[in-house]
């Protein structure tokens, strides 16, 4: 009987064993992504009026071009509310360096972006970031903003 109560044991403590090692990481390490090492140290300071941008007048999305002053390919800005902004790296965590031509693109009144290379899908409005189809594993990247007194200075740095 005691062989078989150890048996049991050795038998569920391996199982246990092999579901905390399958445990899922819910973040990743930045450093094993290029786009988001070289947006990290691509350092700036921006000043986004919202009143030539028509689209972050109310909850909404547009993007800034590509300068040499402004992240890699530009940035992707949401406007979740009249008080709340998530700004985005345009460059796809998956191909942005590799592929001039891939940046992350939102139509108005959407909830995600997409990119135009290798078609990875993330959530913007939830100020995340996540991919939500592949093949990019890594969540955008973020920057800091702050929005001035009157409501249309959106200054946005990294």
């Amino acid at each position: 009987m005691s062989k078989v109560r150890y048996g049991v044991f050795l038998v569920l403590a391996a199982m246990g064993l092999v579901i905390l090692s399958c445990k899922k990481s819910t973040t990743q390490q930045s450093s094993n992504n290029a786009v988001l090492n070289q947006a990290a140290n691509t350092h700036f300071t921006t000043n986004v009026y919202l009143s030539s941008h028509p689209n972050l007048t109310v909850p909404g999305v547009d993007t800034i071009s590509q300068n040499p002053n402004v992240g890699i390919r530009g940035l992707l800005i949401y406007r979740a509310t009249e008080t709340e902004f998530y700004v985005y790296e345009r460059a796809c965590t998956y191909d942005g360096l590799s592929n001039v031509k891939a940046k992350v693109f939102s139509a108005q009144g959407s909830f995600t972006c997409t990119d135009n290379v290798c078609g990875s899908v993330f959530t913007i409005a939830d100020g995340s970031g996540q991919p939500t189809h592949g093949p990019a594993t890594y969540a955008l990247k973020q920057y800091k903003w702050t929005l001035d007194g009157t409501g249309n200075v959106l200054t946005i740095s990294n």
